[in-house]
């Protein structure tokens, strides 16, 4: 263990989570490789890695690694057994999967992911950013969350899957109540579980149609790929292609929430780099780059230790769970020069907001598409943006780290 002298970090209070950077700063400098508190009550504690050097190596090592890791000790499922059916799901999602299922898996879905299947998409982003701010710009004001940086990223990605886009309310309500129990958090009520539970059960009512439709009617969406890679013998089951468009509906969009509320907020905090970019729209890709260094929007990822290892002259042993901190990577010194600075035109932009090592995130490039367009249709259509409020309401989560609202206000359009 740690013999740090400094008090024992719990990265999943309030206190933390509204503004995780000065913890950051603090436990970086004084005990980078840290033994905290564990968001699993069953475990005495877990390891918490502050420095980029040190994060990227935990995840680039394969003797780290995201599936569960059975002990006899404790129960280390990702959520309580009585659960059956969202453990079922989380189990299946691809980010808690290793070789060869997470392979297999990714293999699969990466096809919908590429360059020139978000080149495509670049049109449908773009309207169905200006259709969300066509229902707001008379009034001058809208939460920016709700009404803006979560509709526009799960309808992108219903339309990829073959799901109604204008369904995106249902699954923002199963979205959430999914992600309120699978992000790490301590001793959630059973409530939260009990919603997860039903949310999981939604998703697969409304998916199993959809799949049964696509094995007789083929489309050019991404469910009816699956079935027919399912169909083909790749040993894809109808429970791993639910699963799988559950967790891209879920965690595989919040990253692009967290991208364009944060990276909006960033800018109208710094109004010096809110003019720049408008005048100079050619920066908006390292704007976004930027956006995820300087706040980054999945803050924590885990893993967990399936060998004894040395990592900053601290034993982490088999079976000890590790929160990789990529909020504090991207802020740290030895790595980025002014890190605490937000700058738009930085050069060295070369995060780790998106993971590394074979769980990469695999919709990067549809990601940073809708960020860049995103900001850009805020740019061309919302003058004289500002915050309605300087106090940010920030959800209690270190993992999906943003704000759960942004009241903006802007000029409303003349009529003529």
């Amino acid at each position: 263990m740690s013999t740090s002298t400094i008090d024992r970090l719990n990265p999943f209070i309030a206190e933390v989570t509204s503004d995780p950077y000065k913890f950051y700063r603090l436990y970086r400098e004084q005990d980078p490789v840290h033994w905290g508190v564990s968001s699993n009550p069953n475990l005495s504690g877990a390891w918490y890695v502050f420095r980029y050097e040190d994060v990227v190596k935990v995840m680039e090592d394969r003797r780290f690694g995201r599936e569960f890791l059975k002990r006899d000790d404790v129960e280390t499922t990702p959520v309580p057994t009585a659960y059956s059916t969202f453990l079922t799901m989380v189990s299946k999602w691809i980010v808690f999967r290793e070789p060869p299922d997470h392979t297999r898996l990714k293999s699969l879905v990466s096809k919908a992911f590429t360059p020139k299947v978000v080149e495509n998409l670049r049109p449908s982003v773009y309207q169905i950013a200006d259709m969300l701010l066509d229902k707001v710009q008379s009034r001058g004001e809208m939460d920016l969350v709700e009404e803006y940086a979560f509709p526009l990223p799960i309808m992108v990605i219903a339309i990829m899957l073959g799901a109604n886009p204008h369904d995106y309310p249902l699954f923002r309500k199963w979205a959430l109540a999914l992600q309120n129990a699978s992000a790490s958090r301590l001793k959630p009520p059973p409530e939260i579980y009990e919603n997860a539970e039903k949310a999981s059960q939604d998703f697969i009512d409304y998916f199993k149609p959809i799949i049964a439709d696509r094995r007789a009617n083929p489309q050019e969406d991404l469910i009816s790929n699956l079935v027919k890679a399912a169909d083909e013998g790749d040993k894809l089951t109808d429970e791993e292609i639910v699963a799988t468009c559950t967790h891209l509906l879920t965690a595989g969009h919040e990253t692009t929430v967290n991208l364009i509320a944060k990276g909006t907020l960033a800018l109208l905090q710094h109004p010096d780099q809110f003019k720049l970019l408008r005048s100079h729209p050619e920066f908006i890709p390292n704007a976004v780059e930027e956006f995820i260094r300087y706040d980054t929007p999945i803050q924590m990822v885990t893993r967990w230790s399936y060998a004894d290892n040395e990592i900053g002259g601290q034993l982490i042993k088999r079976g000890d769970s590790v929160g990789i901190m990529l909020g504090s990577a991207n802020r740290d010194p030895a790595r980025f020069k002014n890190p605490e600075v937000f700058d738009i035109q930085r050069e060295d932009v070369k995060h780790c907001g998106f993971g590394a090592g074979i769980h990469y995130c695999l919709g990067t490039i549809l990601a940073r598409a809708e960020g860049q367009i995103a900001i850009n249709v805020l740019l061309n259509r919302l003058p004289e943006l500002h915050l309605v409020n300087q106090n940010i309401d920030w959800a209690n989560n270190i993992i999906f780290h943003g704000p759960n609202h942004l009241p903006v206000a802007f000029r409303k359009p003349v009529m003529g």
